[in-house]
């Protein structure tokens, strides 16, 4: 009898269900279970719609940054919706959402891969500098109105940091990107004397011009990108951030214990980072919950009522947009397969 293959993902969701069994088992399930009895499901529905709102701010700030002809909001929203659904069942820290972002735009519109290539990474570079911004704005408030942990306390301003300083650097070095053309050009020609170690017929020439052309096609395209536009995608982005907080947010008043919306604030955003790390596991399932139920754990919040909130909020941050990220990537794919069969019959095949 044959034995069925399992694939990588599915062990790894295996591995994320035992992680996630342990996590209840800690926190106390039955505890969570009666928490959750109390739940005002009204105030907890809302949130979805929250969610898509924050989904169509995040499309709104990449749709600004695409030049013209760019693509329609709808077209963005979708192909967003499906760039959510690769990062959450391929895991690699954002990277396989962002080539998805790059393939369909390409698919969908008249623009070149360059010019997609260059509104997804300067669309990434605002995300990351909003999002120190925003949470240096929420530690300073928190520490305004109630005492935070010194450890907590550092962390969560090293993380603001680092990221705001990461993210200038990377949009100065997208600016300035033809500075660094003398350095590509020699790394092109070194890793094509490289590979004609082992194929002698490999044309060094050949790749170093497609590689120059590619690398000043990308300097072009983000050279043409409106500084009025980056500002705007920036305002947008920010909106989102103190938008996506209310979800957890609503979600502990839904249950009867009202949270300070800055400590809600401050972990959303936390937890977005996590969601960077390629850790393997779909949707970081378990080690989310752990991750967010600790840091509200943080804030003074008690094991049973963090875990209540943290769940009621992956329902909806995770489950549901898994949900209808799944069925935009269904779509899609059925689109792609209609254009290959329309194809085909204007061929005659």
């Amino acid at each position: 009898m044959k034995k069925l293959p399992i694939s990588l993902t599915s062990v790894m969701l295996i591995v994320g269900g035992i992680i996630f069994i342990g996590y209840l088992y800690l926190v106390g399930f039955w505890n969570v279970v009666e928490v959750i009895r109390a739940l005002d499901l009204r105030i907890a529905l809302s949130t979805i719609l929250i969610d898509l709102v924050c989904i169509g701010l995040f499309a709104f700030g990449w749709k600004l940054l695409l030049r013209n002809p760019g693509m329609k909001f709808k077209h963005c929203f979708e192909i967003v919706l499906v760039s959510i659904f690769g990062d959450l069942m391929i895991p690699t820290g954002s990277i396989s959402g962002e080539i998805f972002r790059v393939t369909l735009t390409t698919k969908r519109s008249s623009l070149q891969i360059s010019e997609a290539t260059a509104s997804v990474l300067l669309h990434r570079l605002l995300l990351g500098i909003t999002f120190g911004g925003v949470l240096g704005v929420s530690l300073v408030l928190i520490i305004m109105t109630q005492a935070i942990p010194l450890a907590g306390l550092y962390l969560f301003v090293a993380l603001a940091v680092i990221d705001l300083i990461l993210g200038v650097i990377g949009i100065y070095a997208a600016f300035r990107a033809q500075r660094f053309e003398k350095f590509v050009e020699r790394l092109a020609i070194k890793t094509g004397n490289f590979i004609r170690i082992f194929r002698s017929r490999y044309n060094v020439e050949d790749m170093r011009a497609r590689v120059m052309g590619g690398f000043n096609a990308f300097g072009r395209a983000i050279a043409g990108v409106k500084k009025t536009s980056i500002l705007a995608s920036a305002i947008v982005l920010t909106a989102r951030w103190f938008l996506i907080a209310s979800i957890p947010y609503l979600m502990f008043i839904s249950l009867g214990y009202p949270v300070s919306y800055w400590v809600a604030l401050s972990v959303s955003i936390f937890a977005s980072m996590v969601q960077m790390i390629p850790i393997g596991i779909p949707g970081l399932v378990g080690v989310m919950e752990i991750s967010m139920t600790a840091f509200f754990m943080v804030f003074g919040i008690p094991a049973d009522i963090a875990a209540s909130g943290t769940i009621l909020t992956r329902l909806v941050i995770f489950w549901f947009e898994l949900l209808i990220s799944g069925a935009a990537a269904s779509f899609q794919g059925i689109r792609g397969l209609q254009g290959i069969n329309n194809k085909g019959k204007t061929m005659g095949v």
